[in-house]
């Protein structure tokens, strides 16, 4: 696993003065900023043309709660012009910010790459996502070379569906037809 988790996303530019909207992605959507420090990276993007950025260690300085999400200063970006380059970044902390949780809750993060089985040992591959629904959260499961098959499942995150799930041993149990 890896030592920072993603907790947000920078939006877009707010004003002149170095603000930016913000995601947080969340439970309690205040809480990133308390997680510090932040560590922004983006991916590069053919669309827009914005280049990667590797690595950008920042804090909010101070935010606030406007009718359209959350507003923020970062530390070390004082104007529209700094922060417009930080647009699209992902905002990464140290998994240790995050609460304990019981042993019937999972973090997304922890269920990705866990190989999946059927009550009959059938592998039906390994957790790429999971996506929330409103209902229930999904497991997005893609087939590989040990799976039966290279099919992507989508297998709801439920109790009647989810038997069991080992981090340790990064292994979840199903009771799912592999003909779904």
């Amino acid at each position: 696993m890896a030592d920072r988790m993603v907790v947000g996303r920078i939006r877009s530019p707010y004003g002149v003065q170095g603000w930016v909207w913000m995601d947080s992605f969340t439970n309690d959507p205040a809480s990133v900023f308390e997680w510090t420090p932040w560590v922004l990276k983006r991916a590069p993007d053919r669309v827009s043309g914005r280049p990667a950025i590797e690595r950008i260690e920042t804090a909010p300085e101070v935010w606030k709660l406007r009718d359209k999400g959350y507003v923020a200063r970062l530390v070390g970006f004082p104007d529209r012009t700094s922060v417009e380059s930080l647009v699209n970044c992902l905002i990464e902390v140290d998994k240790n910010h995050l609460p304990q949780l019981s042993n019937d809750e999972f973090y997304w993060r922890d269920l990705e790459g866990c190989r999946v089985k059927t009550l009959n040992d059938v592998v039906l591959g390994v957790v790429k996502t999971v996506l929330p629904t409103g209902a229930n959260d999904v497991l997005v499961v893609g087939g590989d070379a040990e799976s039966i098959d290279r099919k992507e499942r989508l297998i709801p995150f439920i109790s009647q569906t989810v038997l069991e799930v080992n981090l340790a041993e990064g292994a979840i149990r199903v009771d799912w037809d592999p003909e779904f």
